[in-house]
C-alpha cells in the first residue's frame, strides 16, 4: 500500500504541475482549451493510466480527477474510499489526480483522459446547452455538494453587514475570469446593485496574496469559495459572510460526471465509485478527528507545520466541516440524489447571467439511474466502523 500511494502522490504532483502551466495559458472564453497545454496534459494523463495499469482490466483501473490544486481535509470522503478499501470492494483501483480546477476537470472528462471528474455545474452546464461553442458531452450521476461553495464576504471586524451596503464598494476576485465574477454578480444584482457600474472588481490572486490584500484594504470584500475562506480563518484571517438569497446559497455544486457514452456503457465502474465515495462520506461524518488524520497520512503537506497537535488537529477539523455541505435535510442520509428543482434554479442562474442563451433541461445535466444502487449497502456498519476506528494507526 505504501508503495501505491507513493505513486499515487508522485503523479499527483507530476499532474498538479503541469494543471497550473495549462491553467495559465487557456483563452479567456473558459471552454477554449489551449491546444498544445492539452496535449501535454493528456501525454500526462496517459502516463499516469499506464504507470498504474499492470495486467488488469482497464476497467478497473482509472484516474479519477478532483478541482484541488493542493489535496486538503476538505477531499478526505474521496481518500477514505480509497484508504478503508471501500474502492477495492467495487473491484475499482484509482487513482486521484489534482488538476488546476473544475473547467479543467470537465474538458479532461470529456476528452476521455479520465472516465470520472468530480467538477462544478456551474461551469460543465455551458458546454452541454444545445448549440454550445465548445460543447462537453457530459453528464452528471451523483451529487455530491448540495450547497452553493461560492460566497461574498468582508473581513470579520467590517462594518458592512450586507451586500446592498457595497456599493461604491472594491471586491476582490482570483481572477477577473474566474467563476466568482459570476456569482459575485449575481449577489450583487440579488441586492438590487448594477455590478457593472456600483462596484469594481479587482484581481488579488489566492492565498496568500489575497490574505494581503484584504489586511491592507486593497479590497473591501471577496468572492471566494468555502475552503478558501475556512484557510483564511486559519491562518488569523476570518472573514464574515454576507446574507445571501437562499436560492442562490442552494445552487448545486461540485458533484460527479462522466462522458454520457460512459454512463451507457460503463454503469457498474459508476455505482461502484459512487457507493464507495458515499461509504467514504458516512465514515468522515461519523468520525471526523480520523479523516483529518488519514489525509494528513496520504499527504503530509497538508499537515500545519505550527502549533501543538490539539492545534492541528483544530485546524484540520476546520477545514473538514465543509462537508456539512455533503447531504442535505430534504434528503436524509441518501446520498447521490438530485434535488432538481436547485438544478433548474442553476439553470436560470447561468441564463440570467449571461453564460448560456437558453434553459438547459435537468434531464441533460443529470441522471438519477445509478442513485439507488449507489445507496444499496450496509450504513450502520460503516457508522460502526468509524465509531471503533483506532486513531492510533493513523500516528
Amino acid at each position: 500500500m505504501t508503495k501505491a500511494l507513493s505513486l499515487v502522490s508522485e503523479q499527483t504532483t507530476c499532474i498538479r504541475v503541469m494543471s497550473r502551466l495549462a491553467w495559465r495559458r487557456y483563452h479567456k472564453t473558459v471552454f477554449r482549451e489551449d491546444r498544445m497545454m492539452n496535449k501535454v496534459l493528456v501525454l500526462f494523463l496517459a502516463i499516469a493510466t499506464m504507470s498504474t495499469a499492470g495486467n488488469a482490466a482497464a476497467a478497473d483501473k482509472i484516474n479519477v480527477l478532483l478541482p484541488q490544486r493542493n489535496a486538503n481535509e476538505a477531499i478526505a470522503p474521496f481518500l477514505a474510499a480509497k484508504y478503508l478499501g471501500y474502492l477495492d470492494q467495487e473491484g475499482l483501483d484509482v487513482s486521484y489526480l489534482l488538476v488546476a480546477g473544475s473547467n479543467e476537470v470537465a474538458i479532461q472528462v470529456a476528452s476521455g483522459n479520465a472516465p470520472i471528474g468530480w467538477a462544478s455545474p456551474a461551469q460543465a452546464v455551458i458546454g452541454m446547452q444545445e448549440g454550445a461553442a465548445a460543447p462537453l458531452d457530459l453528464q452528471y450521476f451523483s451529487s455530491v455538494e448540495y450547497r452553493n461553495i461560492w460566497s461574498i464576504s468582508v473581513p470579520v471586524d467590517s462594518p458592512i453587514h450586507a451586500v446592498a451596503e457595497l456599493k461604491g464598494k472594491r471586491i476582490g476576485v482570483t481572477a477577473l475570469g474566474s467563476a466568482a465574477m459570476n456569482y459575485g454578480k449575481a449577489y450583487l444584482r440579488g441586492a438590487g446593485l448594477d455590478p457593472d457600474r456600483d462596484v469594481t472588481f479587482v484581481p488579488i490572486g489566492a492565498g496568500g496574496q489575497a490574505m494581503a490584500a484584504m489586511k491592507q484594504k486593497v479590497v473591501d470584500a471577496l468572492v471566494f469559495w468555502e475552503t478558501a475562506n475556512v484557510t483564511f480563518d486559519i491562518a488569523g484571517s476570518p472573514v464574515r459572510q454576507l446574507p445571501i438569497d437562499k436560492k442562490l446559497a442552494l445552487l448545486p455544486d461540485v458533484s460527479l460526471l462522466a462522458k454520457r457514452e460512459t454512463i451507457k456503457q460503463q454503469p457498474k465502474l459508476l455505482i461502484g465509485f459512487g457507493r464507495a465515495l458515499a461509504k467514504g462520506l458516512d465514515f468522515c461524518l461519523a468520525n471526523r478527528p480520523a479523516c483529518v488524520l488519514l489525509t494528513w497520512k496520504l499527504y503530509p503537506e497538508s499537515k500545519p507545520a505550527e502549533g501543538t497537535p490539539e492545534q492541528k488537529l483544530a485546524r484540520g477539523l476546520k477545514m473538514i466541516s465543509t462537508l456539512d455541505g455533503w447531504s442535505d435535510e430534504e434528503l436524509g442520509d441518501k446520498r447521490g440524489e438530485f434535488i432538481e428543482s436547485r438544478w433548474n434554479d442553476l439553470s436560470d442562474f447561468l441564463l440570467q447571467g449571461g453564460q448560456i442563451s437558453k434553459p438547459v433541461p435537468a434531464s441533460r445535466m443529470f441522471t438519477r439511474e445509478f442513485v439507488d444502487e449507489i445507496n444499496k449497502y450496509d450504513r450502520a456498519k460503516i457508522v460502526k466502523q468509524a465509531k471503533e476506528f483506532d486513531l492510533k494507526s493513523l500516528q
